[in-house]
């Protein structure tokens, strides 16, 4: 099994973010909680612990349910597309198949999307699309 590498999905600081951290939007503070529970699924996922992957899933719909009120914390309809692959790999017991879903999810956030498709998103550093 390779590596699954977080840093794609998690936004690095930059010498911008700690002007915004001082009042953070609340799709920034939503960020900012999810990110932890990406990281979890992801370790999890790595690890082959299959009930902690189900754990991490469930808290970040729960999430989603909280903040977008949806069943997907993610925004982007590819990204919701390959969450859900995660969640229907885990109900059916499939390890394998969340890690390939969650590598698709962490692929996703390599890619730049156009500005005129979502004038909101916004880049880290590195040009990478770390919001939805």
């Amino acid at each position: 099994m390779s590596a699954i590498s977080l840093s794609n999905i998690v936004a690095q600081p930059s010498s911008t973010s700690s002007a915004i951290s001082h009042n953070p939007t609340p799709w920034q503070k939503y960020l900012a909680e999810r990110r932890p529970e990406v990281k979890q699924l992801q370790e999890a996922l790595q690890s082959g612990n299959l009930s902690g992957a189900e754990a991490a899933y469930n808290n970040l719909v729960s999430l989603g349910k909280t903040v977008l009120h949806r069943n997907n914390p993610f925004v982007w309809t590819n990204r919701a597309a390959d969450f859900s692959a995660i969640g229907g790999a885990l109900q059916s017991g499939n390890l394998a198949a969340a890690q390939q879903a969650f590598s698709a999810l962490e692929s996703t956030f390599k890619l730049q999307p156009s500005a005129e498709s979502n004038p909101t998103a916004s880049t880290s550093e590195s040009g990478v699309n770390v919001i939805a």
